[in-house]
């Protein structure tokens, strides 16, 4: 207990990203830390490819974290829809994958204190303690509880019921192929390449190389990661695009593998009306692409007593961005660092927490719509 020189009990609610992170930080002061995972079985890729940033470096760096694999890109190349070779400029930069930064993250963490299968249902505060209620676990007693459970938080709903995502007005069609699957033509020409192109009808594409299945980073082993942002307004339409092949409605995102066919073939045939003539060859190449939609979520409060909001359960940022795994190392590692400061006074140190975050989640949701507005 805090004052009493015992170690700060904390339980995690979302095993994810935003939740390991805070977990390696946490352990890292000293903190008493068990994650609870609404998920019962092993959980499976999220979105692909993800740029990596120096937050979350740091973050693995300071904690002993095994090395995160990446790979390494040297220039951005903007194409033109007419099939031009557009533009080429230098630069440096690292991309990985959900698979491998979860997988690192995970190895560093007990799985005695891993507990799967466990959906949030309520929370009270009394007495300077947090206690958590789970469907399938019952109550949970803890100084601190550091809600992380991502876009569609449960944690969030319960704290500031208010909060409802806000469609951007675009979705995104995602897709990853592995590299051996694609001509050794195609495959070099993104090689070492952030490369972008324009549609022909607004929105645009990106696509650059990430870890291949078990976080391979050798030439033909890796993966390609497209992303292609396309205007749909909220209504019928994008209720069909949310419909997975077995006709069940989705809630934002319907994942690789559920997307009807003829949607796929859908997205096929406007490829060839819509993108550069490699960008097309790249679409047509991967047979089962998936969708999620683009939402804002932001929040007022981060802290409330003993319990706190962090990473996507707290702000939401667009793609563009690049930053929200960065976003929830930097919460994770600033929650620490005020925890440290003040270790027989969490009140204050979350008080201190919430006041920086704060302005940085609102910052980077401002940045995030900017960048949709000037690109999609």
């Amino acid at each position: 207990m805090p004052g009493s020189g015992q170690p700060l009990k904390v339980a995690v609610v979302g095993g994810s990203i935003g939740g390991l992170c805070a977990t390696l930080a946490l352990r890292g002061i000293g903190c008493e830390v068990d994650v609870y995972e609404r998920t019962p079985g092993a959980m499976t890729s999220r979105g692909a490819g993800i740029a990596v940033q120096d937050d979350l470096l740091r973050l693995l760096r300071r904690h002993g974290a095994p090395e995160l694999a990446t790979i390494p890109c040297l220039r951005r190349h903007y194409l033109l829809a007419d099939g031009g070779d557009g533009a080429v400029t230098a630069t440096l930069q690292r991309f990985t994958s959900w698979d491998a930064i979860f997988h690192t993250l995970r190895s560093a963490f007990p799985d005695e204190h891993h507990h799967p299968g466990a959906t949030l249902t309520g929370v009270e505060q009394a007495d300077r303690r947090v206690t958590a209620r789970f469907a399938e676990r019952g109550e949970v007693e803890a100084d601190l509880l550091v809600c992380a459970d991502g876009s569609r938080s449960e944690a969030r709903q319960r704290l500031l019921p208010e909060v409802e995502p806000r469609y951007a007005g675009y979705v995104a069609w995602r897709g990853t192929i592995e590299e051996g699957r694609v001509t050794p033509e195609l495959a070099g020409f993104f090689d070492q390449s952030f490369t972008f192109g324009e549609a022909r009808s607004g929105g645009h594409i990106l696509c650059y190389l990430i870890p291949g299945p078990g976080a391979a980073t050798e030439p033909g082993r890796r993966r390609l990661n497209w992303v292609w942002y396309v205007n749909v307004p909220d209504g019928p339409g994008l209720d069909r695009l949310l419909t997975d092949r077995h006709g069940r409605p989705r809630v934002g995102s319907v994942p690789a593998g559920m997307v009807p066919d003829e949607l796929a073939a859908e997205i096929h045939a406007t490829a060839a009306r819509e993108l550069h003539p490699r960008f097309v060859e790249l679409v047509q190449a991967t047979p089962d692409p998936f969708i999620q939609i683009i939402l804002d979520v932001a929040v007022s409060r981060l802290a409330f007593g003993r319990a706190c909001l962090l990473g996507d359960a707290a702000f939401v940022l667009r793609p563009h961005t690049g930053a929200a795994t960065a976003k929830a190392a930097a919460d994770a590692t600033a929650l620490a660092e005020a925890l440290a400061a003040a270790p027989s006074d969490p009140d204050t140190a979350l008080r201190a927490w919430e006041a920086r975050q704060l302005e940085d989640g609102r910052g980077l949701v401002a940045y995030g719509i900017a960048l949709g507005r000037r690109s999609v």
